[in-house]
């Protein structure tokens, strides 16, 4: 099960067990841990994750005491003194934290440096207090991202990178709120993924750094549109949206398909984000009332919507036509469905009740897929997930009937049996393979 390269420092904790234990031999724990990019020396004699994310909280309430002990006698120091003392603590606890950086002493250095960084924000922030600096108030959350920047590519630390994306994301949103374009927010975005591919394996800023990427892009698209910053993720940005995420879902599936065993784990984490995002989206398109509200300008509009889903389409195609119907067939399908559903938009009157049954055709037929795939693969989690599709969709249904009720009924019954097949095939299969193993949840 592909889900084991989630777990594989639990799995390289079990193995070192096993080894202790004789149940297996070195050599053969070592095989085992190969296949998932591990060792049973990595790690082995390392201070734990726990004690290093403490230390850093620890660091950072100290900066927070010490911003609240210099804020209660503020008024009473000169600003030549608080502007020293302010870059000298900057300056001490990030040498300190590259002295031990040098030292290899590495999380020890990312603690301090992490210390440091949180001290470079808050004298920013503090002396453009002094002196009354800057109108613009998200420059100051900029220049504290971009001052984290170098340090995130000298030390590869995630905790950094953690902070330089979350100040990155809080100036994104800041600046568009003053009705300004983030336009360099693709560097830190950049040198994240730079990070996460050929530095350290952390799949959250991986996935993380993809989605802001595709957020930015939706907001450069509006720009460019000329309907200002304002994220509208219907109207023109939903073919647009989900051209994206059609790529991305390629992304996925030619990296779980790599030689490396980090990019196999970005992919697998990659692939499972984009599947709960593609069936919670698909629940909200399958409203009648939802489409109401969705209309195209023009009809340059409607090819331009349908130009960017074929595109999407065909690039997922090609980066993922090597691994089977699972993964390029989607592409299509999807494709074509909601080509379907602008164009009955577009020229239909009932176009709004054409696009809802066609989602709610597409619901279907991924849950089906799903439980398929789960079934012929011996793999749970898309068996279950399926499952949870049909069930979804047919509560949805439950309050939001299409035609009347016995359209409704109907729909349950195609539900109910299409489960009990699957459980009935999951079966005879099970059955019918060598020794009659079963795969039980």
């Amino acid at each position: 099960m592909r889900l084991i390269q989630l777990l594989k420092k639990e799995l390289a904790r079990e193995t070192r067990g096993w080894v202790d234990e004789s149940l297996i031999t070195h050599e053969q724990g070592q095989a085992i841990l190969a296949k998932y990019g591990e060792s049973l020396d990595n790690d082995a004699n390392k201070t734990s994750f726990g004690y290093y994310l403490l230390m850093a909280l620890g660091s950072l309430f100290i900066g927070l005491a010490l911003i609240l002990i210099i804020s209660h006698n503020w008024d009473e120091i000169p600003s030549l003194i608080k502007t020293a003392t302010l870059i000298l603590l900057t300056a001490t606890t990030n040498l300190i934290g590259l002295r031990l950086y040098l030292t290899n002493r590495h999380q020890a250095a990312n603690v301090w440096v992490f210390f440091g960084a949180i001290s470079y924000g808050a004298s920013i922030m503090l002396i453009a207090q002094i002196y009354h600096l800057g109108e613009h108030y998200p420059d100051g959350i900029y220049w504290w991202a971009l001052g984290v920047l170098p340090l995130v590519l000298l030390t590869r630390s995630r905790l950094l990178s953690l902070l330089m994306l979350a100040l990155a994301t809080i100036w994104l949103c800041v600046e568009v709120g003053e009705a300004f374009f983030p336009a360099s927010y693709p560097v830190f975005l950049l040198s994240a993924l730079f990070v996460a591919l050929y530095c350290r394996s952390t799949p959250t800023i991986f996935v993380f750094s993809l989605f802001a990427l595709l957020v930015w892009l939706n907001l450069a698209l509006a720009w460019l549109m000329g309907s200002g910053i304002h994220y509208e993720p219907f109207g023109d940005l939903l073919p647009f949206s989900l051209a994206l995420g059609l790529v991305l879902n390629g992304l996925a599936w030619a990296l779980m398909r790599t030689m490396n065993p980090t990019w196999r784990e970005y992919g697998l984490v990659l692939h499972l984000w984009l599947l709960r995002g593609s069936v919670v989206t698909l629940l909200i398109l399958s409203f009648e009332g939802v489409w109401h509200e969705y209309s195209s300008e023009s009809d340059m509009t409607l090819v331009l919507s349908i130009a960017a889903l074929i595109m999407g389409g065909v690039l997922s195609w090609k980066l993922s036509a090597k691994n089977g119907r699972y993964a390029s067939i989607p592409a299509v399908l999807f494709s074509l469905c909601f080509s379907i559903c602008f164009i009955a938009q577009a020229y239909f009157s009932s176009g709004d009740m054409i696009a809802a049954v066609t989602i709610n055709f597409l619901l279907l037929v991924l849950g089906i897929s799903l439980i398929r795939r789960g079934i012929e693969q011996d793999e749970t989690q898309y068996f279950y997930t399926g499952v949870a599709v049909l069930l979804a969709t047919a509560f949805v249904r439950y309050f939001d009937l299409i035609g009347d009720y016995l359209g409704g009924a109907l729909l349950f019954l195609i539900a109910a049996s299409i489960m009990m097949l699957a459980a009935r095939y999951w079966r005879l299969r099970g059955q019918t393979e060598p020794g009659g193993r079963t795969d039980e949840a």
